[in-house]
């Protein structure tokens, strides 16, 4: 949410000082944690790059670009080593190029306010008397919907079989399962009459 809120997505997350102290505790809570783990481990797991890494390394670019100066991550001397072995990897190099630590976190974003249109009192006056009268080779604004397309199987008749009965059957028979559930349900269904043309 730090991150965020510095960052102008002030209409989803909006400013408020005690958030802000909130989020940079929890922030500095998670990389006392990180840099716990790495005092005694080069990487997360194993002793190689593994995708773990690489996950963690995403997540640490962003605030390391954009918000967590060289004087905020002084504390965490561990994740500092961390972040700049793997960004100085070489495949990471290809991906994302150098990269340089912010020097300065970004002021909070003001809102503007929003600039209001002086309109002349006579267009607002016009404007309702054109949506009262409308014309007649203007479509209406609500169009009829579209019938639904007749589905083929409402055509034919009824069924006067139960499919309840046949469920209940099925679901009650324990044995003889072919001789009864499956032969039952040809009791269930209409003799099938051929008609001729």
């Amino acid at each position: 949410m730090y991150f965020f809120q510095k960052l102008d997505y002030s209409l989803i997350f909006p400013f408020a000082q005690q958030s802000e102290e909130t989020a940079i505790a929890a922030l500095k809570r998670a990389l006392g944690s990180l840099n716990t783990h790495l005092a005694s481990n080069t990487f997360l797991v194993g002793h190689s790059v593994t995708l773990a890494d690489i996950v963690l390394t995403c997540n640490l670019y962003l605030g390391f670009i954009r918000i967590l100066t060289k004087s905020f991550t002084s504390e965490f001397p561990h994740v500092e080593r961390y972040f700049w072995t793997m960004v100085n990897q070489p495949n990471f190099k290809k991906v994302i190029g150098d990269v340089k630590q912010a020097e300065a976190v970004p002021p909070v974003p003001k809102k503007a306010a929003p600039a209001k249109e002086q309109k002349p009192k006579e267009a607002k006056k016009e404007a309702p008397k054109e949506t009262l009268k409308p014309k007649a080779d203007e479509k209406p604004a609500e169009e009829e919907p579209k019938p639904k397309p007749k589905n083929p199987l409402d055509l034919l008749p009824p069924s006067k079989m139960i499919l309840d009965d046949w469920k209940r059957l099925y679901s009650n028979t324990k044995t003889n399962f072919r001789e009864v559930a499956i032969k039952g349900i040809f009791s269930f269904q209409i003799p099938i009459k051929i008609l001729q043309h």
